[in-house]
């Protein structure tokens, strides 16, 4: 969870510098960057349609798969 939170703020940073960047070039309201940085690093973190972040799906394990500890440990 760490390494979402690290790029969720990158993308956050980016982001906001990038339309600070246009807001002095075009003079657009300044207020939307923030809030369009905070959209977009929350649709990365969270990735509710596994864009940015893969599945690990998990093997059941059987019954028998049982980790065996040698006597001598």
């Amino acid at each position: 969870m760490t390494k979402r939170a690290a790029v969720a703020l990158l993308w956050y940073a980016a982001i906001w510098v990038g339309y600070e960047i246009v807001w002095s070039m075009t003079g657009i309201p300044r207020a939307f960057g923030p809030i369009i940085a905070t959209a977009v690093s929350a649709f990365v973190a969270v990735d509710p349609a596994g864009l940015f972040w893969p599945k690990v799906e998990k093997a059941p394990r059987s019954a028998t798969s049982v980790e065996r500890v040698p006597a001598g440990s």
